[in-house]
């Protein structure tokens, strides 16, 4: 097979399915649980939440989220400036993360707040690469001289500490992009700039289709290679495709068995390694 006509393969494939999944096959994914509608502190604050605790099985995050929401209340900005999620989350437990975790977390969202206005302003606050404004980021949550208990620092990962950075991508994502499915509230960022959410789903159907090596570590090194190997599809909008390909995954349209009816369906079938 030769390159063009490889690429032609995957251009057709890649384009077929930003077409199929669209917010009508939405669940069970964390943006369910965001509001489309309201005021943009409050949107941009339950999304940040949301993709912060976008991990492990997709039906308990949506069950985790939604509980964390409907804690803050109507207003989440709100209850976030003014305190009043202190008295709140009594009960909160999610995996290895309990109350003090999520207390520590809204601490510090609201002091960047305060500093910043909003979190846009904070991520954009200095100009640089994707890679150093997630570093820089990141260091907001970081008091110097001070260090974080593993719970708390699972939950803001940078690409210095070895992670793909897949949740905080996924929010930049939501944020950035304006479709059918992300919010596109941000406008101080290009959706060139981004870089894909490389989570389980988006990782191996990538492998398996040549994308990017089927080994190694899910970093963010490996995140921007599949990026770069996007934007020979959509210079502007790499990120298009994350949630079709995840959704492909999530949904189980690809496992990790091979399933005969669903390969002799697939657009990618000629390049899949595991054909």
């Amino acid at each position: 097979m030769t390159e063009a006509e490889r690429r032609r393969i995957l251009k057709k494939g890649l384009e077929g399915l930003y077409k199929r999944f669209d917010r009508s096959m939405l669940s069970p994914d964390p943006l369910e649980c965001v509001p489309v509608k309201g005021a943009f502190h409050d949107i941009e604050l339950s999304a940040f939440l949301a993709a912060v605790f976008a991990y492990g099985r997709a039906d308990l995050i949506v069950r985790n989220v939604s509980y964390i929401l409907s804690e803050l209340g109507a207003h989440p900005h709100r209850a976030l400036m003014d305190g009043a999620y202190k008295t709140k989350f009594r009960d909160f437990k999610y995996r290895f993360h309990k109350r003090p975790d999520i207390i520590w977390l809204l601490d510090s969202l609201r002091g960047i707040y305060k500093k910043h206005g909003s979190l846009e302003n904070a991520f954009c606050s200095a100009p640089g690469t994707l890679e150093e404004r997630l570093e820089n980021f990141a260091a907001l949550f970081r008091q110097k001289g001070k260090k974080l208990a593993q719970a708390q620092n699972f939950l803001i990962t940078s690409p210095g500490g070895g992670s793909a950075c897949k949740r905080m991508n996924l929010f930049l994502r939501w944020m950035v992009r304006k479709d059918g499915v992300d919010l596109g509230l941000w406008k101080k960022l290009k959706p060139s700039e981004l870089a894909i959410p490389l989570d389980v789903h988006v990782n191996r159907i990538a492998g398996r289709i040549g994308l990017v090596n089927p080994k190694g570590a899910a970093n963010f090194r490996k995140a921007c290679e599949l990026t770069a190997q996007l934007k020979v599809f959509n210079a502007a909008d790499p990120v298009r495709y994350d949630f079709a390909i995840c959704s492909l995954g999530k949904l189980g349209h690809c496992n990790k068995k091979v399933d005969k009816k669903s390969c002799a369906a697939c657009a990618f079938l000629p390049l899949c390694a595991k054909s």
